[in-house]
C-alpha cells in the first residue's frame, strides 16, 4: 500500500475531489497526504508595466500571494482531511510540473493522486499540460482524476 501520498492542489473547482480520493488511498494504506501548492514564481510570467517586470515593482505582492495560498491549502486540508488522516500542506514558488517533480525527487512519496485541471486552450497547446509532464517524468505511481 502507499504509504506517503503527495496531492499537487492548483486550487480549481476539482480540488476537493482530488483531496477526498487521496484521502480514499490514504485510508486503505493506512498513508499520510502531503498537499502542496505551487504558486507563480517571481518574474515567471511576462508582465510587465511600462517596461518593467510587475515583479521588480511589486516583489511584495508575491509574498502575499504565497502566504495566501499555503493559508488557503491549510484551510482545504482541514475541510476535507478527516482527523484519522495524518497530512500537511507544502507550498512551493515556481513552474508547477518542475516543482512537483522535484518534491517527489526528495523520495518521500510513494503515490502522487493529481487532477487533470489546469491550463485549457491555447496556453495548454503552448505550455503543455502540467499533469501530462508529471505523469512522464515522476518516478512513482500517478493516479489522475477529473
Amino acid at each position: 500500500m502507499f504509504k506517503s501520498i503527495l496531492v499537487p492542489i492548483d486550487f480549481s473547482e476539482s480540488a476537493s475531489q482530488v483531496v477526498r480520493l487521496a484521502v480514499q488511498v490514504a485510508r486503505a494504506g493506512g498513508g499520510k497526504l502531503t498537499l502542496l501548492h505551487v504558486g507563480m514564481a517571481p518574474g515567471a510570467q511576462a508582465v510587465e508595466t511600462y517596461g518593467v517586470p510587475v515583479s521588480a515593482v511589486l516583489p511584495e505582492l508575491y509574498d502575499q500571494l504565497a502566504k495566501e495560498g499555503l493559508h488557503v491549502l491549510q484551510r482545504l486540508g482541514r475541510e476535507e482531511v478527516p482527523e484519522d488522516v495524518e497530512w500537511r500542506a507544502v507550498a512551493r514558488d515556481g513552474y508547477a510540473a518542475d516543482e512537483i517533480l522535484a518534491e517527489v525527487g526528495t523520495g518521500a512519496y510513494d503515490l502522487l493522486v493529481m487532477g487533470t485541471h489546469g491550463r485549457r486552450g491555447l496556453t495548454r497547446a503552448v505550455l503543455g499540460s502540467v499533469t501530462e509532464h508529471v505523469i512522464r517524468e515522476a518516478k512513482v505511481p500517478v493516479l489522475v482524476t477529473k
